[in-house]
């Protein structure tokens, strides 16, 4: 039987280069790609410090396109040749959350998500169900391809928010997600700050003209009040996991917050009178939820500038060294100072 590469998570703080069987089609509906390529996620840099689920012997990779090379007795919507963004969150379409709109809730996506629980993009070949499968124009090349379904949950975040063109919007964390924010926020909102510790990435952010502080160097909720004459945020975005405390020290009274970075070892400490008291809006959610067409429409119309987000591509075989370009020590699972805002791999 044919091999592929692909990089297998075996366990806390072990990935390995693997040599796996190619798959082919098992169930009708199923679509088997080969990977053109794919980015390696911040939850993926969890995953191996053990700061998220995953299943072991799992290839991972969430983050990919590919091109079809075979398709299931009951696939009409893709051919042979046809180039695909992939929504790695398999939903039941079943369940009650599911059958009233609440897709990214649904039960089965803890057992069932591509490069999480099931092989998924650190590979040559992958497969995939045919509903997971969303075309990309021209327009939308490899690398800029790998990123539809992130922006989709950015999409999500910004459906949710609902700004504003006169809200003051403060975005803690600058990785990729807090990136993708800070671009819409500049194309919406009166004015926009972002918080990172990362010297690389206060660089990044620096490039695209924002307003950015490291919060390990000044009082950031200070810094909010002053950039806002005294009014702090209408909107903050908490895209780090571990500062839901210090988003609710810089929103407005009746402002928003939104926890959008996931982090399972994090726990906060909050006064709900608080809360109450300034009518804060805390706004959970949780992934994409139909907004795959609407981030390919955005990449395919140029609306965001993607330029400083792709730091290098590499291959796979480089792959388990450029997590220490996204600041973890492989042999350690110690963090240092990152050297990278977005990698992208090619098989």
């Amino acid at each position: 039987m044919d091999k592929m590469k692909a990089l297998v998570m075996k366990d806390v703080g072990r990935v390995e280069m693997e040599y796996l069987p190619i798959p082919h089609v098992v169930e009708p509906d199923d679509v088997v790609l080969k990977i053109k390529a794919v980015g390696i996620c911040g939850s993926d840099v969890k995953i191996v410090e053990g700061k998220h689920h995953y299943k072991p012997n799992t290839v991972l990779g969430h983050e990919f396109c590919g091109e079809v090379v075979e398709i299931g007795t009951h696939v009409h919507h893709f051919k042979i040749g046809d180039r695909v963004a992939v929504d790695n969150n398999i939903r039941c379409g079943f369940c009650d959350f599911c059958r009233m709109g609440l897709t990214s809730q649904c039960v089965d996506i803890k057992t069932s998500a591509l490069g999480v629980m099931r092989n998924g993009g650190y590979a040559e070949y992958c497969i995939v169900p045919e509903k997971q499968c969303f075309l990309l124009p021209d327009e939308i090349d490899d690398i800029l391809g790998t990123q539809v379904e992130t922006l989709a949950t950015v999409v999500n975040g910004m459906n949710t928010l609902l700004m504003l063109p006169y809200d003051y919007v403060m975005i803690l964390g600058f990785g990729p997600i807090g990136y993708l924010f800070a671009q819409f926020a500049k194309n919406i909102a009166v004015k926009v700050a972002v918080t990172e510790i990362d010297p690389f990435r206060i660089n990044v952010a620096k490039e695209c003209g924002l307003t950015v502080w490291n919060p390990n160097e000044v009082d950031v909720v200070q810094k909010i009040t002053d950039f806002t004459y005294g009014r702090k945020a209408d909107i903050v975005i908490e895209a780090t996991g571990n500062a839901l405390e210090q988003a609710l020290k810089c929103v407005t009274p009746g402002g928003k917050v939104l926890p959008f970075g996931m982090d399972s070892s994090i726990t906060a400490s909050i006064v709900p009178n608080e809360i109450t008291r300034w009518a804060t809006k805390i706004l959970g959610l949780y992934l994409g939820q139909n907004t795959m067409v609407p981030s390919i429409r955005i990449f395919q119309e140029n609306r965001l500038n993607m330029k400083p987000f792709f730091t290098k591509v590499i291959s796979l075989d480089d792959g388990i060294k450029a997590f220490d370009d996204l600041g973890l020590n492989m042999k350690t699972l110690e963090k240092h100072p990152k050297k990278a805002m977005k990698i992208v791999m090619r098989p």
